[in-house]
């Protein structure tokens, strides 16, 4: 087996003293290999249609999640989330969460070593990168202008902001398309930005990119691509039920947020695609207002506990 290599973050032993601390979950190909196979029923009931986008930084997000997993795989931790009614919380969320990671960080290395997560922008003709660009600037200015407010659409603007590459530009358009229809009668009252077509424009651009970038990958690159975004759905689905309850439970403490931080703050690109200052920002000043790449190998690493997580329990 490898030599374990710590994570840069703080180990239980640097945490202050008299500070509880808890298990770090390590990770090996091996592990992650197992835990793949074991999960591969869970992933084939995955309909299409609620696959997760893969956005960002996803080996970053995982890790952070791997941490919560060793914080809540302590007895005195997990015993608090039995206390909540059965109807309400499976306990199966807290028991896979672990499990679910090694599998996404194993398939993560297979994507990459399949050269399935290596850009194909070059082969998109620049016409439908330049419209494909427009109506999603367009979109998005118009959506955060009126929408940064709605708390039911404002963690999907957080998401769709941080862009990386015309992989992204696609599953943005989607998005936008989505936030379109879901608040009809909001956009359509926009009358410098809104345009009738954009968002059925915006699906048939992204069905072109996906389509060319599909293409243009290998049988084994889109097999492990495939597999990737299950698995990282699958840890989305798992870790956003074991973040829910936990902010309820520890709802009470300043530092709930850091025990148990959100995958999109945890994976936020550094840098997203550049965006040209749009009419949404024009207006916002005058009114005197103001997703993911991945890296390193898969070598077997030990996570600490996320900062903040092995703080008291109150």
């Amino acid at each position: 087996m490898p030599a374990v290599i710590k994570s840069k973050k703080r180990s239980a032993a640097a945490m202050p003293a008299g500070e509880p601390t808890y298990p770090s979950p390590i990770y090996s190909p091996a592990i992650g290999k197992k835990a793949l196979e074991a999960l591969a029923p869970a992933l084939d009931r995955l309909a299409e249609a609620d696959l997760v986008t893969v956005r960002l930084d996803v080996e970053a997000a995982t890790y952070a999640a791997l941490g919560v997993a060793g914080f809540v795989s302590s007895p005195d931790v997990r015993a608090r989330f039995a206390l909540l009614p059965r109807e309400e919380f499976d306990m199966t969320y807290l028991d896979e969460l672990e499990l679910v990671c090694f599998a996404a960080l194993h398939a993560l290395a297979e994507a990459r070593a399949a050269g399935a997560l290596t850009t194909t922008d070059a082969r998109l003709p620049i016409e439908i990168i330049s419209e494909a660009t427009e109506i999603e600037g367009r979109m998005q200015a118009l959506c955060e202008y009126h929408l940064s407010d709605d708390p039911a659409i404002r963690p999907e603007l957080d998401r769709l902001r941080p862009g990386t590459g015309h992989r992204d530009l696609a599953n943005d358009l989607l998005g936008y398309a989505r936030i379109y229809e879901l608040r009809a009668d909001v956009v359509k009252d926009d009358r410098k930005l809104y345009r009738a077509g954009d968002a059925a424009r915006a699906r048939e651009l992204a069905g072109v990119m996906v389509q060319r970038r599909s293409t243009a990958m290998t049988p084994k690159a889109r097999e492990a691509y495939g597999r990737y975004v299950r698995v990282w759905t699958l840890l989305c689905r798992r870790y956003d039920e074991v973040r829910a309850a936990a902010l309820w439970l520890w709802r009470r403490s300043a530092r709930v947020q850091e025990r148990f931080p959100s995958l999109f703050a945890a994976g936020r690109p550094n840098s997203g695609r550049p965006r040209k200052e749009s009419e949404s920002d024009r207006r916002r000043e005058s009114d005197g207002g103001g997703s993911g790449r991945v890296a390193g190998g898969e070598e077997a690493v030990e996570t600490p506990s996320p900062e903040g997580v092995e703080g008291s329990r109150s």
